[in-house]
């Protein structure tokens, strides 16, 4: 995990948003051209209103997992990849399968997200920066080796098909405001998932006789995860419930 903060900018003609998104936020407060330069120098001069959120941070979701991984290998804990439902095993199970649970869980749906990776040997940048704009939100997240994430799409679809020409053109013209160097940058990588959803969008616990599903972890689910697996295991340890937990 890097804890640098996140910043958010806006364009000049769109400025009005980053004041309602400052508005609807906490834990922020306003940079102008001369803070922008001092957080991010690569930007100097190119950017003139922003927030900064000091207390975020970032992780490389992959990373992330294959230490998650390892973790639960030295603590004995094995990790067995099978094709199984809940009604095949015996006694209770944790249902974490995601989209794969909508045969148990009918209102849970897919929320289609895509991203391009890129890499630059100009750029450098040492945080998240998420550029707001009316049509084309963008976020970017620096990796090593000169690489960056972009994303931020979030489609009411459930097509799993490659990245559209539409989504590509959007994301890299929103990079290419953000800095215009991003316009020689490489393409690494282009990727699509569907995020797990409730109606609500709220992930939730539920128990259905020795089944307990825990899913609908929609967006920031590495950061929402912790919280869920606390309320499961004390649900399953003393019967606490939870204010994620609902009981059919």
């Amino acid at each position: 995990m890097t804890e640098r903060g996140t910043l958010v900018l806006a364009t000049e003609r769109d400025r009005a948003d980053l004041d309602a998104f400052a508005g609807r936020t906490l834990g922020h407060h306003p940079v102008d051209g001369t803070g922008i330069a001092r957080l991010e120098p690569g930007l100097e001069g190119r950017h003139r209103h922003g927030v900064f959120f000091k207390r975020e941070a970032h992780i490389e979701p992959r990373r992330a997992l294959a230490d998650l991984v390892g973790h639960l290998a030295d603590k004995g804990v094995g990790i067995e990849q099978v094709q199984v439902r809940p009604e095949d095993v015996t006694g209770p199970v944790i249902d974490c399968r995601g989209l794969a649970a909508r045969d148990a869980l009918g209102d849970l749906r897919g929320v289609r997200g895509e991203m391009i990776v890129l890499r630059s040997r100009e750029i450098v940048l040492h945080r998240p920066i998420r550029l707001l704009h009316p049509r084309h939100p963008l976020y970017v997240v620096p990796r090593p080796g000169g690489l960056f994430m972009l994303g931020a799409t979030q489609i009411e679809s459930a097509d799993r098909s490659g990245v559209t020409a539409r989504t590509a053109v959007e994301l890299m013209s929103s990079a290419y405001a953000l800095d215009p160097r991003f316009a020689e940058a490489e393409i690494v990588e282009m990727g699509t998932d569907l995020r797990p959803a409730f109606p609500d969008n709220v992930p939730r616990i539920i128990r259905r006789g020795c089944v307990l599903h825990v899913n609908g972890l929609f967006r920031h689910g590495y950061l929402i995860a912790p919280a869920l697996a606390r309320q499961a295991a004390a649900y399953l340890a003393d019967g606490h419930k939870g204010d994620l937990i609902h009981e059919d």
